[in-house]
């Protein structure tokens, strides 16, 4: 019985333990809450849909900007450039 137990049951109970620890969320579950993340400059929280998303670098990193600090680099571009 101590055989079955550590081949069969033991390991089974190990395996489902796992996978439910690790399922994902489907679209019907996360739907309601919006996925989060920190603008790069400002390390303020904001949804996703309202932070742009570009790849920086040659290793693909990628990195969040909300619109105010976007509008904030663009103004200070304007006055550095002189137009």
């Amino acid at each position: 019985m101590f055989f079955i137990f550590c081949i069969f049951i033991l390991p089974i109970t190990v395996l489902l333990i796992l996978l439910l620890s690790t399922r994902q969320k489907t679209d019907s579950e996360s739907s309601s809450i919006a996925p989060m993340e920190v603008c790069a400059f400002c390390q303020k929280d904001f949804p996703m849909n309202q932070l742009l998303e570009k790849e920086i670098g040659t290793y693909g990193r990628v990195y969040c900007f909300c619109g105010e600090c976007i509008e904030k680099l663009y103004n200070e571009f304007k006055n550095q450039t002189g137009e």
